[in-house]
């Protein structure tokens, strides 16, 4: 095509082949530049997801092992009760040891005890094992704990069973 007949063309169109061209692959760069720009982005949240499950794993994969060590942890608080009842003060001391040892260990993994004490129930943390009728006592006011629960990071390990004032 001489200048002439795409000068002509130009006036017919509008614009010529190769600006046509260049509008076509300015274009197509920047759906490319887009879709790379969505992809960089869905790794990087890619990235932070994995990153996230893996400290989780991290946290909770000890779990069933502490689970495994509740019991112990329920039979030495049964043992220091026992031996306060029977007046035995070296065994009281041994197995409160052994109590605090197990405590120790168990906050380095990120466990807490949950606390009944003077505590509104709470299902969250709590299960009711049962539910007396005190007039004199708030409603829903945790009386008594059968079983100690736990907390492993925040999340609940094993719920604590407990008494509950329950008004009429």
């Amino acid at each position: 095509m001489t200048k002439h007949e795409e000068s002509k063309d130009k006036e017919k169109h509008g614009k010529s082949k190769h600006e046509e061209r260049i509008e076509h692959l300015e274009k197509e760069a920047t759906e490319y530049k887009d879709t790379l720009q969505r992809l960089q982005a869905e790794f990087e949240n890619f990235q932070k997801r994995i990153d996230r499950e893996k400290i989780d794993f991290q946290k909770f994969a000890s779990a069933r092992t502490i689970e495994s060590f509740l019991p112990l942890m329920d039979s030495v608080s049964e043992g220091i009760k026992q031996a306060k009842k029977s007046g035995n003060k070296e065994m009281e001391n041994g197995f409160s040891q052994i109590r605090t040892q197990l405590a120790k260990i168990f906050e380095t993994q990120g466990v807490k005890e949950i606390e009944t004490h003077g505590e509104k129930f709470d299902y969250n943390l709590h299960e009711c094992m049962m539910t007396v009728h005190e007039k004199d006592k708030a409603d829903e006011l945790i009386l008594e704990e059968f079983q100690k629960g736990y907390l492993l990071n925040g999340k609940v390990l094993r719920p604590a069973k407990v008494k509950v004032n329950k008004k009429e």
